[in-house]
């Protein structure tokens, strides 16, 4: 293997190559080596990202002590279930309720925030991305039937119907002016007529909410759960007791709409980096934040240049995130990271390491418990980098894995802080191959 070595390390160009992954050289004459202190550049950036079409959308409010207010809401198309929706004769409208299906929170529960709730006066576009900063035009009255709907997230509480257990729902009585107007005074009308005519008539709801005091929560709507709908309760001339539900399914145009508030509220040294661009702390600590909130970029500087005209196999890197802190009652880190490149700062195509490629379990990014880290296997990455001298550096870009779904955040150690055993570092085992 070690002779044909220096011929397959000249040859290979190419990313996905696997040379050098976890070699265990058997010569006396291949010594490993190990380094951790290659240079590293990191700094905390605001992030931009997708949040249309989710598997879950977040709703809630949080004031959080370091990264500051998030206040996070949905906006949502409801499609008609039937065609040329007819209430009856004499359809009077009982009540209206807007439910809503939740899978797990980030935050605290025992603090209550109010949800809001809004038609809305803008179409969501099926052709456009829409991201954690946008939204859309709303009409200003609140239809929630009270001022201020409380909401109490019970994420351990499982509701039972007809002895089948269900996910936690809320449920947010609406207006009855506004389900009377806007639906039942419309049966059979072309409005009801079908979908296309009905979300023209009806561009769906805005559902945000609004913080009460400290700490807060945000939950994990499920909104294509059959649980998430507009119901309608009514009775006609005919029957009592009749119900109609406006469904959210994969066809409904949906996103996730947050406001960090532009880091007003947040930590000194957060705000620096982000705000005022000033990176003068980032050896003591670094940030992480979902919900298009934060990222981190980390730069090996001097990579190429550490084993310049040399011949050697990378045995093993990895990229070292140590947790900062120990505060995390109800603002808990992440359960995973993320780690890609981009060729550009812009909102383009990002690329996943080599290493990504051979799975989940090689590649890490998992949250250890017992030693407060993560770490990366990023070894044919840096081996590309150190063969190929045309191959270029990119920034990486350090997120929270699935960071539209989720609400964590993370401040973990710098590149040079007090406490140095616990800094930001890559921890490299090689072995030079002579000619």
């Amino acid at each position: 293997m070690f002779v044909l070595l220096p011929f397959l390390l000249l040859a290979c160009k190419e990313e996905e190559n696997i040379v050098g992954a976890d070699l265990q050289p058997n010569s006396e004459k291949y010594q490993l080596q190990f380094t951790d202190t290659s240079s590293i550049n990191a700094y905390s950036v605001i992030d931009t990202i997708a949040t249309g079409q989710m598997n879950l959308n977040l709703l809630g409010f949080v004031a959080d002590p370091i990264f500051g207010k998030s206040q996070v809401g949905i906006c949502s198309q409801f499609r008609l279930s039937v065609t040329a929706l007819d209430f009856g004769q004499e359809a009077v409208l009982d009540s209206i309720v807007l439910t809503l299906s939740y899978e797990g929170y980030f935050g605290d529960t025992l603090k209550p925030f109010i949800i809001r709730v809004y038609e809305l006066d803008e179409g969501i576009d099926e052709n456009k991305t829409y991201y954690n900063t946008s939204l859309l035009a709303y009409k200003p009255t609140n239809l929630t039937a009270a001022t201020d709907y409380y909401c109490y997230p019970t994420p351990q509480t499982i509701n039972k119907a007809d002895t089948v257990s269900k996910k936690p729902v809320l449920r947010i009585p609406l207006q009855n002016t506004f389900g009377t107007q806007k639906f039942i005074e419309k049966s059979n009308t072309t409005e009801l007529e079908n979908n296309e005519n009905f979300l023209k008539y009806f561009k769906g709801l805005y559902i945000v909410a609004e913080g009460v005091g400290e700490n807060g929560s945000i939950i994990y709507v499920n909104m294509l759960n059959p649980l998430s709908n507009l119901t309608l309760y009514y009775h006609n001339k005919e029957k009592n007791a009749l119900k109609h539900s406006f469904v959210v399914n994969d066809k409904a145009m949906r996103f996730t709409t947050i406001n960090h508030f532009n880091y007003a509220d947040a930590d000194g040294s957060l705000k620096k980096q982000l705000i005022d661009k000033d990176y003068s702390e980032t050896e003591e600590k670094l940030f992480v934040q979902a919900s298009g909130g934060v990222k981190t970029i980390v730069e090996f500087p001097y990579i190429k240049e550490m084993f310049k005209d040399k011949k050697v196999v990378i045995n093993k890197a990895e990229l070292v995130i140590q947790r900062y802190g120990d505060d995390y009652t109800f603002f808990y880190q992440p359960p995973a990271l993320d780690l890609y490149y981009k060729k550009d700062m812009s909102l383009t195509t990002a690329y996943y390491l080599p290493d990504y490629k051979l799975g989940a379990a090689y590649f890490g990014g998992d949250y250890n418990t017992s030693k407060k880290e993560y770490r990366f296997r990023i070894t044919q990455y840096i081996q590309n980098l150190i063969m190929n001298d045309t191959l270029k550096a990119y920034p990486l870009h350090l997120v929270v894995k699935g960071a539209a779904t989720k609400a964590n955040r993370l401040i973990f150690y710098g590149t040079n802080p007090a406490t140095y055993e616990n800094r930001l570092r890559l921890e490299i085992t090689y072995v030079y191959i002579d000619n």
